[in-house]
């Protein structure tokens, strides 16, 4: 297994040299500070998930894009192969990395009980597809609050702020796609 703030450091790296960033416009696009991005790109520094969302939607990346190793081709996942992203009460397991001919990636995210994830806008057009499949869900999207419960799926505009609560005793776990145009 391969240690997350490495795939991180080596992603944010390799993108900054094909583009010819410096780490200060990289904290421009991203409004994270040149100090933390430059931990992070040494693997010194563990990123929140909000913090990752920050960058990636600031470098017009999808969040597997930033987190993931890069493969050609995948035939099956098992959990036991995936690196988890783990801040708080949320995990997120990528299990299908994004795709520039597909437009899209999957997560497993799970929140535990009285868990909170708050997500910035993503990319213009984009669209996230969840469904739930164990416990119960509430996702604010432009102020709104929706209530998904265990077998039943919801599809929003994604470009807008929005997050994720679990106010049940239960761990709540759900598949998320988002769709990139």
């Amino acid at each position: 297994m391969y240690n997350i703030q490495n795939i991180v450091a080596k992603n944010i790296a390799d993108h900054r040299k094909k583009h010819q960033l410096s780490l200060e416009k990289v904290s421009k696009a991203t409004g994270v500070s040149k100090n933390m991005l430059s931990q992070i790109e040494k693997g010194n520094s563990n990123p929140t998930i909000t913090t990752l969302w920050k960058i990636a939607n600031g470098l017009h990346l999808s969040l597997s894009q930033l987190t993931s190793l890069n493969n050609d081709t995948v035939d099956f996942i098992d959990e036991s192969d995936i690196v988890p992203i783990i801040d708080d009460k949320v995990t997120i397991y990528p299990y299908f990395p994004y795709d520039d001919h597909k437009k899209f990636e999957m997560f497993k995210m799970a929140i535990e009980p009285d868990g909170k994830m708050d997500s910035a806008p993503h990319h213009m057009g984009s669209e996230e597809y969840i469904i739930v499949n164990e416990g119960s869900l509430e996702i604010e999207v432009d102020s709104t609050i929706y209530t998904i419960n265990h077998h039943q799926a919801f599809r929003f505009n994604s470009d807008v702020a929005h997050s994720y609560r679990n106010r049940s005793n239960v761990t709540a776990v759900f598949t998320s796609t988002m769709y990139y145009q």
